[in-house]
């Protein structure tokens, strides 16, 4: 029966700590919800102004940063057609060219390209110089670069490379077509400059005959490096903030770190990172919002679109402003700003982390002082609940406890007078069952249960001999110390002692607590018993003249409480006791120490060397039972010892074979190697009483024990 689950009451003293310091937390709590939300919604709406503010400066930054080139183009395309530059001049084209990149710092390249094949460039080079790359295909085809250092006049060549394997070709560019194509400035997509690795737009316009015929294409290079340089110096949103730039292909073209620009694909070519792959986490979690892929879907058709999300990253707060930036001819880039919400909030969350500091700290000096009032009020009872505890608990050592108070002094005196009863009731009684019993706060009843038990019964070799030889109190007393060692290995693991008949013990595993392996735990027991008496002889020598035999069985017997309703007896009973008392017995036919019945056996023969020594029909049962004797514990049982079992064991085999004289044979050799095996002796005698006088067909082999 399960007990019923006893519900919960707090303590006087937790009760009077904790509403005391419930009430100052309850109130500290509410001052400081109500002042922190007051200030959370207008430094919310200052941190959206501040970072939609610096959406705007990059919006207008790249406004300016691309109108140059757009006025390159059309500038240089207005002067060919005043015939003040003449494109098939290209020597002049590229002193043009080269002035108009010493006066306008954001552009990085300028280029003519006709449609022949021949092409002019002056490009600006990460260190500041300009080098010039021209291809003629007038005569043979001829590549050549000309650099120049820093700050050089366009004559001053620093170096002259030819690279005729060179395989650039304009008229198969993105600008050359998209310009060949469109009515004024083409503007590309950004790439990544095949010069530098770095992000780039390219603005081209066409040269066209007066008939319409196309000349050739005149194109501005405007690399995007500065807006990141830009972003880095002047887009301040707290310690966390990051401003970042998209084109309308989703990817990122300008960020505070211009080295997060530029990855490598699997192909090995160098690509701009799309918003999903940024190294920012913040970054990179915007492209999972539905709300942020609605609006790019949206903004390049409407131009005049701004979003301002709050999001969560590993559990962090956000703050992102996007905002469209119109590039032109029909191309808008995204500009976006986001920062942590939490350094918006740091001021009110400080005074909100002060006042619940404050809060705490006067809660917990109610709760002390409401603990030392209660305590004062709960002492004495707290008394009589841990004696209480102690008694449930069965440990029963005098404690001195006093109270202040008359009443509860008496109390705790009489807790002690029950303990001095227990103490003596529990060396009549298995401790086990009266800790149950209280436990269950049941009294105990008449009658019992069918449960699998294993069961014990062990007896001293020649006790009344030896019982003859002492004075009372001496054999009182040795009997005590054999019996004490016994007890305290039954104990130990788990056993119950049931009752001592003089020298005999009969003990129990498996009740009153269930124990699974009640067989394997009655083995160890009996094993380590036998080798603490042997340990024991060096102190106390007479421990050695108590030879000890043991039976053991597993069976389903009935355990429960047995007598008249006056007195009981926490016992088992059935026909497996009786078993296990006969197995004692038996060790005096095969002169072994322990044996322990087939249906143990099965049960531990995994962690137990055994020798399967006969069947044995023993008196008031039918059926013969296997015996086995327990040898030791496996892995600790030595090779010899090993091979006689198994060759008793084949001996045995031919016996019931009655092949008689075979096993007769091997039985000898068995007692010439080891004397002291009994079991082989016995054996021994049966074959030469069969090979003198074989038994009668109907012989099963069965050993049928007369007496007890």
């Amino acid at each position: 029966m399960t007990p019923k689950k006893k519900p919960f009451r707090p303590t006087l003293r937790l009760t009077i700590g904790l509403a005391l310091c419930g009430l100052i937390l309850v109130t500290s709590g509410l001052l400081a919800a109500i002042s922190y939300f007051s200030t959370r919604g207008s430094l919310l709406a200052f941190s959206k102004d501040l970072i939609d503010q610096n959406a705007r400066v990059v919006s207008e930054q790249v406004r300016g940063y691309l109108g140059p080139a757009r006025t390159a183009a059309e500038l240089t395309l207005a002067l060919v057609k005043r015939g003040m530059i003449q494109t098939r001049e290209f020597d002049r084209l590229e002193e043009y060219f080269f002035d108009f990149l010493r006066v306008h710092p954001s552009i990085a390249m300028l280029n003519y390209g006709d449609t022949r094949g021949n092409f002019v460039m002056v490009k600006r080079q990460p260190d500041g110089s300009l080098s010039t790359k021209s291809i003629r295909v007038d005569g043979p085809r001829t590549v050549t670069w000309r650099h120049r250092n820093p700050g050089a006049a366009l004559d001053q060549v620093r170096e002259t490379v030819s690279t005729p394997e060179d395989p650039y070709d304009a008229r198969t560019r993105a600008w050359f077509k998209g310009a060949e194509a469109a009515e004024g400035v083409s503007w590309t997509g950004v790439y990544v400059f095949h010069s530098d690795g770095l992000p780039g737009v390219t603005a081209s316009i066409a040269h066209k005959d007066t008939d319409g015929t196309l000349l050739g294409v005149l194109s501005v290079d405007v690399g995007l490096v500065d807006l990141s340089v830009f972003l880095a110096r002047n887009i301040r949103v707290g310690e966390s903030g990051e401003a970042f730039l998209l084109d309308e292909a989703g990817q990122i073209i300008a960020v505070r770190n211009k080295d997060d620009l530029v990855t490598p694909d699997d192909a090995g070519v160098r690509r701009l990172r799309t918003l999903a792959r940024s190294p920012l986490p913040a970054v990179a979690a915007l492209a999972g919002k539905p709300e942020v892929v609605r609006y790019l879907g949206e903004v390049f058709a409407n131009p005049d679109l701004k979003l301002t999300i709050r999001y969560q990253v590993d559990g962090v707060d956000w703050v992102c402003t996007l905002r469209s930036i119109e590039v032109g001819a029909g191309r808008s880039w995204v500009a976006g700003v986001l920062a942590r919400e939490d350094e918006f909030l740091a001021s009110a969350r400080e005074a909100n982390r002060r006042s619940l500091i404050l809060a705490l700290a006067l809660a917990g000096l109610a709760l002390i002082a409401g603990l030392f009032i209660a305590r004062i009020i709960s002492r004495g009872l707290q008394s009589l609940v841990e004696e209480s505890h102690r008694v449930r608990r069965m440990e029963l050592e005098t404690c001195a406890v006093h109270s202040p108070f008359r009443e509860v002094d008496e109390v705790l005196g009489s807790f002690e007078s029950m303990k001095t009863g227990l103490r003596a009731f529990q060396k009549y009684v298995p401790v086990r069952l009266v800790r149950q019993l209280l436990e269950d706060r049941q009294e105990p009843e008449l009658g019992g249960s069918v449960r699998t038990l294993t069961i014990l019964f062990s007896d001293i070799r020649g006790f009344t001999s030896i019982s003859e030889q002492l004075e009372p109190l001496e054999l009182a007393r040795r009997l005590g110390d054999y019996l004490a060692v016994v007890t305290r290995r039954i104990q130990d693991r788990q056993g119950t002692v049931d009752k001592y008949i003089g020298d005999a013990v009969m003990a129990f595993w498996g009740a009153p607590l269930d124990i699974p392996d009640h067989a394997g735990l009655a083995c160890a027991a009996t094993l380590e018993a036998m080798g603490d008496l042997r340990t024991a002889c060096a102190d106390k020598p007479f421990l050695g003249e108590f030879y000890t035999r043991v039976g053991i069985h597993t069976a389903s017997v009935v355990v429960g409480n047995f007598g008249c309703e006056d007195r009981l007896n926490y016992t088992v009973i059935g026909d497996g006791v009786n078993l296990a008392s006969r197995l004692e017995g038996l060790n005096k036919v095969f002169g072994t120490q322990v044996l322990v019945s087939e249906d143990t056996a099965a049960l531990v023969s995994a962690r137990f060397c055994l020798r399967r020594l006969a069947q044995v029909a023993v008196v008031g049962r039918a059926r013969p039972v296997t015996v086995h004797e327990l040898v030791g514990t496996t892995g600790e049982v030595d090779q010899a010892r090993l091979d006689a079992i198994r060759d008793y064991e084949a001996a045995l085999d031919l016996y019931f074979a009655r092949d008689f004289a075979a096993s007769l044979a091997l039985a000898r050799r068995l007692v010439e190697a080891d004397p002291a095996d009994g079991a082989a002796a016995w054996l021994s005698r049966r074959c030469e009483a069969f090979v003198a006088n074989p038994p009668p067909p109907e012989w099963t082999g069965v050993l049928t024990m007369e007496g007890k």
